[in-house]
């Protein structure tokens, strides 16, 4: 392409030296004659490219007319040029080089310049009027070309035939009325075989014009049998049903004989200049106006033609006087950071004013991306999906399609802008940013419906968004999300370092988007979640209203110090480890930690537990006359179970005060990761229940996963838990009262060294194997040996509570591939 502009520069240099300006028209010019073959300039583009006109924002590469360019670029250049000059009779050559020569060097320099950094202008040079798709056509018509001076400013061939039509070739053949579909002179052929006759022979005649028969089509819009796309080239259309044929002409075969041989062949010229105007005077205004300076529909145009705002300022031709364009004020320029870019969008195309306000063809763009047409969807602010696939590669489901990408494209967003400026930006801002757009929402009964609908998507309800409690999804990481709910989080605005709390981002930037975040709030606006997670950090509104964040008194310890619950609340209101200790990673490092008997076996052994609770034994036992109960109810081993089990593994709010009792949507007892919870609630298992108020032996059984909770974790979460009247166990609607007026501590499992344990296990293995009605067998008669024990069928063999102590011992030091057994 540089050599084939290398040469087109040569020719115009050497007309220029001959000949004033090519773009000063003379007054008497007469008429150019087309020359007797057509040139190769009459090449029009394939049928695929003109159907892509089909939507006005979308821009065509034209690979056919680029191609043909770069072989007759050269020759068209020197033909056009020839058309545009003067006939001044007279005047030489070398004197008018002599005259002009400055002028035409520093014009040609300039023009070189423009040329060397301008991509744009090389889709329209030479290229006549007639061969722009409709879009292009209406685009330029906005901006103030008619076909006359187009062809005259980019040197189109429009001195040629516009159509083929009347041509008559082989003796026999003849090119239809363009439009029609009927012959007016002999009769259309049905024939592929005839058809490829009618292409050679038309070939023949004029070669190099249209392009020669491909395969056959079918085309229920365009004339059957055989044809020409005018200006392009024959095809051979299957299709018998005629419709929209315009551009169309059919290939028509008759008898010489009967006819007297071929009618005559006309072509269509065009007038010259009227005298003594020049053609820099007759460009277009807005071809030479600055982009800020064009209608918002002008703008709209120039972006359609595939111009930035950059390369319209660029490519404006030295000869037509153009104005020094600075850059438009209040839009980011390319290389401004991107989430400014985004901002100019997002204010540009503002979802909170109607759809009645965008441009038609800014609204024709968003149909293509999925809105409704009719603006429903644009008005109740329902984003297409579209708007959560990737901007490159392959079509739905993994990419835009290309109508999708070209009208993105269109509309100013590029890969980066469409993905909310991921790989650009700060985690932190863009969450900053996402925080201010949602409560800029409002109430859950205002908000638009396509909100809302997303929302729901992602486990809100009208109770949880007035509360400013996340629904127990937002605990899952992005890959853990279901393609429907990453596409809600998507078009709600989230990315995936923002959905997992843009863990990645620097210490001090966080740190300062605390500050920023709660800076100036007083406690009554904060949301009652806030207002929870901070009363756990021991705040209140007395201190927050006294010194705001910083007065939290649970600043003086450490990340590590702060209870799981705790830990997890501070990471609710946007800290870390890192910005709780004030970026200070050191601190504490050096301080010696004790190793209790109760660390052995590992932080992920099974844990046995012992919770008192104080108060009467009979409120579970029945023992209500004082009359001793032999067995204890299941019921109460079922409701502690159960109950425990749901405050660690449910999920549920780690402090909420439940007015009405903690009761879900269906009247159960609240539970929002029911799935967890029945999949890890026999990790609590109860071992034995005593009188002395009410003593409960229990064990927690250690994860079998990494992603489950070890049993560690499980039991500082429940010990913390008891210290809250707000905690998911206190406001339990089953065991809550019994959880107020308890308390927990770790029993170890074993204080023998591992030798001795062994040992131990395997004796009381051996000891398991007797009960009640077999001891008898370990007596030795010295007369009678062994002495064999009674059956007794009616007497059912019990476990005392000594051998199912053995057995928690036995299976704690099980391998980790073992799984405890059901109870």
């Amino acid at each position: 392409e540089r050599e084939r502009a290398r040469s087109a520069r040569s020719v115009r240099s050497a007309l220029s030296a001959a000949s004033p300006p090519a773009l000063a028209m003379a007054p008497a010019a007469e008429p150019p004659t087309p020359p007797s073959t057509p040139s190769a300039a009459s090449a029009e583009l394939p049928k695929e490219a003109q159907a892509a006109a089909a939507a006005p924002h979308r821009r065509l590469l034209r690979p056919v007319a680029a191609a043909f360019a770069a072989v007759a670029g050269v020759t068209v250049l020197a033909t056009n040029a020839r058309r545009l000059q003067p006939s001044t009779a007279g005047a030489s050559g070398a004197a008018v080089a002599r005259d002009g020569q400055q002028a035409r060097r520093e014009g040609e320099l300039a023009r070189q310049l423009a040329e060397d950094t301008c991509v744009e202008n090389g889709r329209w040079k030479n290229l006549p009027w007639v061969y722009l798709t409709y879009a292009e056509r209406n685009a330029w018509g906005e901006l103030g070309w008619s076909e006359q001076w187009w062809d005259l400013a980019w040197g189109g061939d429009s001195g040629s035939a516009r159509t083929a039509s009347g041509r008559c070739f082989g003796g026999t053949f003849l090119v239809g009325e363009s439009g029609t579909d009927t012959c007016l002179v002999g009769e259309i052929m049905y024939s592929y075989d005839d058809c490829m006759v009618a292409s050679r022979n038309y070939s023949a005649s004029y070669p190099g014009d249209l392009f020669p028969l491909g395969k056959p089509v079918t085309d229920l819009q365009g004339t059957p049998g055989c044809n020409i796309q005018d200006r392009v080239g024959f095809q051979f259309n299957q299709a018998q049903i005629t419709g929209r044929n315009q551009g169309y002409s059919p290939i028509c075969k008759f008898n010489a004989t009967l006819l007297g041989g071929c009618p005559a062949t006309t072509t269509t010229t065009m007038a010259p200049l009227p005298g003594g105007i020049a053609f820099s005077n007759a460009i277009p205004r807005a071809v030479i106006t600055c982009y800020q300076g064009l209608t918002r529909d002008q703008q709209d145009s120039v972006r359609l033609l595939g111009y930035t705002i950059d390369s319209w300022h660029r490519c404006m031709d030295p000869d037509w006087n153009p104005p020094t364009c600075p850059w438009p004020p209040g839009i980011p320029k390319p290389t401004d950071p991107c989430l400014d870019r985004m901002d100019y969008l997002d204010s540009k195309y503002n979802i909170t004013e109607p759809w009645s306000d965008l441009s038609f063809r800014a609204k024709e763009a968003m149909v293509d991306l999925g809105w409704s047409a009719s603006g429903t969807t644009w008005n109740n602010r329902d984003y297409p999906e579209s708007y959560a696939k990737p901007f490159d590669g392959q079509p739905p489901p993994t990419g835009l399609s290309k109508n999708e990408r070209d009208a993105a494209t269109f509309l100013g967003y590029l890969a980066d802008e469409w993905h909310g400026c991921e790989a650009s930006s700060e985690c932190i801002d863009r969450l900053a940013r996402l925080e201010a757009k949602m409560k800029s929402w409002g109430s859950w009964r205002t908000m638009p419906s396509g909100i809302q609908l997303r929302l729901k998507d992602l486990g809100w309800t009208e109770q949880l968004w007035f509360d400013g409690e996340p629904p127990a999804l937002y605990r899952n990481t992005w890959d853990q999300l279901t393609f429907p709910q990453r596409v809600a989080a998507r078009l709600l605005g989230y990315t995936k370092d923002v959905w997992e709390g843009c863990e990645q981002s620097p210490c001090l930037v966080r740190y300062n988007y605390v500050l920023n975040k709660y800076a100036g709030l007083k406690w009554g606006g904060l949301t009652l979640a806030q207002q929870n997670s901070w009363t756990m950090l021991e705040q209140s509104q007395a201190l927050w209203d006294a010194g705001g964040m910083m007065a939290t008194r649970l600043f003086s310890m450490r990340w590590d110090e702060l209870s799981p619950a705790q830990q997890r609340q501070a990471a609710f209101l946007g800290h870390s480890k890192g910005t709780w200790q004030g970026c200070n990673f050191d601190w504490g490092t050096s301080l010696n930690i004790t190793i209790t008997a109760s660390d052995f076996g590992g932080p992920f052994r099974t844990v046995r537990v012992r919770m008192v609770i104080e108060a009467a034994f009979s409120s579970i036992s029945g023992n209500v006359y004082g009359v001793a109960v032999s067995t204890m109810p299941t019921s109460f081993i079922e409701l502690f179970e159960r109950s425990v089990g749901r405050s660690l593994f449910c999920g549920n709010p780690d402090f909420k005060n439940y007015t009405n009792g903690a009761f879900g949507p269906d009247g159960e007892p609240v539970c929002k990761l029911p799935e967890d919870y029945e999949r890890q609630r026999q990790r609590i298992r109860v071992v034995t229940v005593l009188e002395g108020s009410i003593i409960v032996d229990f064990i927690i059984v250690k994860n079998q996963t990494a992603e489950e909770p070890s049993s560690m974790y499980l039991y500082v979460g429940l010990k913390t838990q008891l210290e809250s009247f707000a905690s998911p166990l206190c406001q339990d609607v089953e065991f809550g009262r019994y959880a107020r007026i308890a308390a927990v501590e770790e029993v170890p499992l074993s204080d023998l060294d591992p030798e001795e344990r062994q040992r131990a296990m395997a004796f009381e293995q051996t000891r398991g194997k007797y009960g009640e009605l077999n001891a008898c067998e370990l007596s030795m008669d010295a007369r009678q040996g062994k002495v064999k024990c009674p059956v007794a069928s009616s007497r059912s063999s019990t476990f005392p509570a000594a051998f199912l102590l053995a057995l928690v011992v036995l299976l704690s030091a099980l391998p980790e591939s073992c799984h405890w057994p059901t109870v």
